[in-house]
């Protein structure tokens, strides 16, 4: 493995919670209540529960290759060339989750808090940190990113203060809508989830490489995120009425700016301080992910050349898109067509090739 240091399962589960929770976290209330209106709650659950079965799926193959990770197996299963061309698509996957997530970083933060602030600025600023971060190893991150869950805390007490104007009404009776807007809602909130797939590029740098810790760190992180993820859209949608939430498609900061406390008179932008850190997290670990998978598609040490290259190709993606509707396009046609065979296609793929042709990996590979 290129420049490998050990984590620690506990650090592990702040890893994968990070990959998920970014910008997604502030407008996934409105992106399930598009689909499943008062009912969107109960898609997050049920997303929270595929993507477990996804962990049990990724852990059955962590045991058939115990020492290396998703870059290794598809070269294992597939071979050199061919695996190096898996590789190469799973490392343009992660940029494009980087270049995606400064774009949307860029636009939330040019509407709520830097209007004036050229986008190049914001983005120049957030890549250089990213860079500065992820260019050392993974155990620098993984302590980043134990500190940097302290902000979590923050989102779940701002959020919680609205509950004392919840009106239960807003999403009685429930399940009215039926079977079927619920599953499409499940749909809109696994992209939210998307992310937990880094846990095939990282779990070979685990302390004593145990897959059971390994298993159990994932469960945690997944758990954590599903009833995080459930509790920010059911407080959304408690806040608003149904007619409102068609007008706001960022509910989660209407839903603090809404309040005004004497100390601070904007919420919202002391929100909007604390969801840059986990922007920043969430773009840090798409690029460690995709710059591993370069510097191992050219069998070089050199990780911190590649993380400059990831997270420069992500800057150039995040300038491109500059209008929200082409953001939004985008964004669609992504979330049809790559993440679904991503995320969940080729990890089910891989383990039935391994399984089918009894491939497996020795313990001292990598």
């Amino acid at each position: 493995m290129i420049n490998k240091k050990e984590i620690t399962q506990f650090q592990l589960i702040f890893l994968l919670i990070h990959s998920q929770v970014g910008v997604g976290v502030i407008t996934l209330p409105f992106d399930v209540f598009m689909k499943a209106k008062g009912d969107g709650w109960i898609s997050v659950l049920l997303t929270g529960a595929l993507i477990q079965i996804m962990i049990f799926l990724f852990g059955a193959l962590m045991v058939r290759f115990p020492s290396t990770n998703l870059y290794g197996i598809v070269q294992s299963l597939f071979g050199k060339w061919i695996g190096k061309v898996i590789v190469l698509l799973y490392s343009i996957y992660f940029i494009t989750i980087g270049g995606l997530i400064l774009t949307k970083f860029a636009y939330i933060l040019k509407a709520w808090m830097m209007p004036l602030t050229p986008k190049w600025l914001i983005l120049a600023i957030m890549t250089f940190t990213a860079i500065y971060i992820v260019k050392e190893n993974l155990q620098l991150m993984a302590r980043f990113f134990v500190l940097a869950s302290i902000v979590l805390i923050g989102f779940i007490g701002l959020a919680a203060y609205a509950l004392k104007d919840a009106n239960l009404t807003f999403i009685l009776p429930i399940g009215t809508n039926g079977i079927l807007p619920i599953i499409q809602g499940i749909e809109r909130g696994l992209y939210a989830f998307q992310g937990f797939e880094i846990l095939l590029v990282i779990y070979p740098f685990v302390q004593a490489n145990n897959k059971k810790g390994v298993l159990k760190a994932a469960t945690i992180a997944n758990i954590f995120m599903t009833l995080f993820y459930s509790f920010l859209v059911l407080t959304s949608l408690l806040f608003f009425s149904p007619e409102e939430f068609k007008l706001v498609p960022e509910p989660v900061l209407y839903l603090i700016k809404a309040f005004s406390f004497k100390i601070v008179e904007r919420p919202d932008l002391l929100f909007t301080s604390m969801w840059i850190v986990l922007a920043a997290t969430a773009f840090m670990n798409a690029i460690y992910a995709s710059s591993l998978g370069l510097s191992m598609i050219m069998n070089s040490n050199q990780l911190k050349k590649y993380v400059i290259i990831a997270a420069g190709i992500c800057f150039l993606l995040a300038m491109t898109f500059r209008e929200a509707y082409n953001i939004g396009t985008i964004s669609r046609i992504y979330n049809k067509f790559v993440v679904f065979p991503f995320t969940l296609g080729l990890p089910i793929l891989f383990l039935l090739i391994s399984i089918i042709f009894n491939k497996k990996g020795r313990e001292n590979d990598g």
